[in-house]
């Protein structure tokens, strides 16, 4: 394995980390008495908190978009990830991907970056558009999201050297 490779490898692995912890999260922003994640959203009242899944809350088409971009991202993600360490999948994949394998994984790693900081955009975008008078605020899960991001990149490019 090329030493491109084996540093993409260091850099995707946290990626992957990083990201899987910020989709699990519920606090991708926070507005008064509701947390919004993309799996889960957190209302809160005088007397307790409810946890309901986020594709029963009565949100805009936006948010469901949102939650498909940020699946295929992950998946994305995940893939070149697998093929970078399995060998298994060489097989699988056209002639033509096996014969330029990095470069197949580093489209794939930027394409899912994309995908990725492109929900981000559109999260907080939206946001800001139908909460004008209640500024949301970047929360913990979406800096990781974005350093998620920005390790996938790294890695992407490094894959187009070789």
């Amino acid at each position: 394995m090329a030493t491109y490779e084996q540093i993409s490898i260091a850099l995707l692995i946290p990626a992957n980390v990083l990201y899987s912890l910020a989709l699990f999260s519920h606090s991708w922003f926070q507005l008064p008495d509701v947390s919004y994640g993309l799996w889960v959203a957190k209302y809160c009242d005088y007397l307790s908190c409810h946890i309901i899944p986020a594709f029963f809350t009565e949100e805009p088409v936006w948010y469901h978009i949102l939650q498909g971009l940020s699946l295929f991202g992950w998946s994305g993600m995940i893939m070149s990830l697998i093929l970078l360490t399995s060998k298994k999948l060489d097989t699988s994949i056209p002639n033509s991907w096996r014969y330029h394998k990095q470069l197949a994984v580093s489209a794939l790693c930027i394409i899912s970056v994309f995908i990725i900081s492109l929900s981000l955009m559109i999260f907080y975008g939206k946001l800001d558009e139908s909460h004008a008078s209640a500024r949301p605020q970047v929360q913990w899960s979406a800096l990781l999201a974005a350093t998620a991001c920005i390790l996938q990149f790294c890695a992407g490019l490094l894959l187009t050297q070789t």
